[in-house]
């Protein structure tokens, strides 16, 4: 086990120490217990915060690749470079 030292204010040293104790008991453990159960809870808002913040972040590929973008809707079709709509289907 890692033993991590924190310093907090005396406000938040109560706060806290009331509240372990009241919900892991007056027994030797509940402090621990306590901020295990609370830098646990911290970490995984963290890391789902940031696993968020990267899909944001992470670009489009539809809106960056012409090719992907077109694929995405097969039932347009845009007419190539030096081609006009009356070359695009014949009249009989």
């Amino acid at each position: 086990m890692a033993e991590l030292k924190v310093y907090l204010s005396e406000e938040l040293d109560k706060r806290f120490r009331k509240l372990a104790m009241s919900i892991y008991g007056y027994g030797r453990g509940s402090l621990s217990e306590a901020a295990v159960d609370a830098l646990t809870k911290w970490c995984d808002r963290q890391e789902a915060r940031k696993s968020d913040q990267q899909q944001k972040d992470e670009p489009s590929h539809s809106n960056s690749d012409p090719v992907m973008r077109a694929e995405e809707r097969p039932g347009i079709v845009s007419l190539g470079k030096g081609e006009n709509s009356s070359s695009a289907l014949p009249i009989s």
